[in-house]
């Protein structure tokens, strides 16, 4: 199925409270030809719900009403709007309680193009069905195995870092290679050194909230910092502000200095 083929397009309706979120996924479905439309939480969709979407991609864990309950509440009112949901954890509690709930699936975040498109596109021909039954169009064409997009084809130009300078201090830190700030929402504020994802900043956001509530159910206090070492690089992961601090170390040794001086410019 090409979705750029179809005429209206294909509407996806994203539901997630993360800006960077609804950002990617625009930038995975914009391309292949999907109309993409946006709802911050689960409430607002239901009140910008009309004209109904094609599909509903919305996240688990939101403030206020989740996914779950939006997934119930959206089956109850149009049974054949399918839903798909996304979660950081997809375990088999969480799986039960999806289908309980009526949705089609469960999507585990951060996914990749790759993983993305060949996942909804069974839904977005079900629904297509329905579209044609009810407007007497021709029936949706056969489902053909889409050819995985390349995650450099789906992200925008990267853009030029913004030079707000709030990093300086950490250049010159013994074992520091560079670093990446982010804002609550994933968003690049600042950085020097090796480029990254852009797609990055959701990682981060999901990883730091993620070891954060760990902490506070295991009554730990504040999180200090996760360290990710992979084969050739040590990767410090730590809330800055109302953001993410993002520290390439040449080893984990490194993480005291920058612990430093993240004290000293939150004093």
């Amino acid at each position: 199925m090409n979705p750029s083929d179809i005429n209206p397009p294909v509407t996806v309706l994203v539901v997630d409270d993360s800006v960077s979120v609804r950002k990617a996924l625009e930038r995975i479905l914009a391309p292949q030809g999907y109309a993409i439309r946006m709802a911050d939480s689960a409430e607002s969709a239901l009140e910008n719900l009309e004209p109904l979407p094609d599909l509903v991609l919305a996240d688990i864990l939101m403030p206020g009403m989740s996914g779950l309950e939006l997934a119930r509440i959206l089956g109850e009112r149009q049974s054949d709007l399918p839903v798909m949901l996304m979660s950081g954890i997809v375990d088999e509690v969480t799986q039960r309680d999806a289908q309980a709930a009526g949705a089609r699936g469960v999507l585990r975040k951060p996914f990749t193009p790759a993983e993305l498109l060949p996942a909804i596109e069974p839904q977005v021909l079900a629904a297509l069905a329905v579209r044609a039954a009810r407007t007497g169009e021709a029936p949706a064409p056969s489902p053909s195995t889409p050819a995985s997009t390349p995650a450099s084809a789906a992200t925008a130009p990267a853009q030029p870092a913004p030079q707000s300078g709030a990093l300086a201090g950490l250049r010159g830190l013994p074992g520091v290679q560079g670093a990446v700030l982010y804002t609550a929402d994933g968003d690049l504020a600042d950085q020097f050194g090796p480029d990254l994802p852009e797609a990055f900043g959701m990682y981060a956001r999901f990883l730091v909230t993620a070891a954060a509530t760990a902490s506070h159910h295991l009554h730990r206090g504040d999180l200090h910092g996760i360290v990710l070492t992979y084969s050739q690089q040590t990767l410090l992961l730590t809330p800055h502000r109302d953001g993410q601090l993002l520290t390439l170390l040449d080893s984990a040794a490194a993480a005291s200095s920058v612990h430093q001086w993240q004290a000293a410019q939150l004093n």
